[in-house]
């Protein structure tokens, strides 16, 4: 079985608050723009549109050790969390708010590689112990490279390690296990990671939305091998709606 680092990342990011800087701005029906690379290989992971907790932050994914108080998206919007939405500095992925019980579907094609509860210390929760119910699904891409997506407290899941599933197949229901915050609020967490072989295995998380704001991705700069990638199918990619405070 492949592990992935699907928990807190050991980092620190950089920057200033960005507290005066204006929110993020709603986007219903993404689409990538022409500076945007593309490698379109993913379905919607469920039905419907729900409103997000947290984005992927470009600057940067390494909760919880980061400093700069607000994500940064795909677009180079800065949103604050407490603020222009929920959620955390730092975010590794990104958080859809769904109710309990929503079925979840894979997004491409691959292998199941984790298929169960991964506990660890919840940094939300003054470091308690949570487990989490959660689906890695790992495949090739067209690129060569090796991929992996990961759901993040499920409810229910319905697919085992070793399975090959194909796009669209259920693999669970979205939930409310694990480090989901002293609110405990339903959601998905959705995370792609770009994997490398070796001793110890190495990831990068990436954003799947790519990257279109101005400049380089603050994440990838240093690493190109962080870069994000553009990777729904036409039509495919959910909203990117922020959810306010106070929920």
């Amino acid at each position: 079985m492949v592990v992935l680092l699907i928990g807190t990342l050991a980092a620190c990011g950089g920057g200033d608050s960005g507290d005066e800087a204006p929110g993020p701005v709603a986007v219903v029906d993404p689409t990538p723009g022409a500076t945007n690379p593309q490698m379109p290989l993913f379905v919607r992971p469920f039905v419907n549109e729900y409103p997000l907790l947290n984005y992927f932050d470009h600057d940067v994914p390494t909760a919880p050790e980061v400093t700069n108080r607000y994500q940064l998206n795909w677009r180079g919007d800065r949103a604050v969390p407490g603020r222009d939405i929920g959620g955390y500095d730092g975010h590794r992925g990104i958080d859809w708010l769904l109710p309990e019980d929503t079925p979840m579907f894979a997004v491409t094609a691959g292998e199941i590689v984790l298929a169960g509860g991964i506990t660890e210390p919840c940094f939300l929760e003054n470091n308690e112990l949570r487990t989490s119910l959660t689906v890695i699904i790992q495949f090739v891409a067209p690129d060569g490279d090796t991929y992996a997506v990961t759901y993040g407290h499920m409810n229910r899941i319905d697919v085992a390690v070793g399975d090959l599933v194909g796009e669209g197949r259920q693999i669970g229901l979205s939930g409310v296990t694990g480090c989901v915050g002293r609110g405990h609020l339903p959601h998905v967490h959705f995370q792609v990671q770009r994997v490398f072989a070796g001793v110890p295995l190495r990831t990068n998380v990436l954003d799947p939305y790519g990257w279109e704001g101005a400049g380089f991705d603050p994440w990838s700069v240093t690493d190109a091998r962080k870069r994000s990638v553009w990777l729904w199918k036409q039509g495919q990619a959910p909203d990117m709606v922020p959810r306010r405070p106070p929920f």
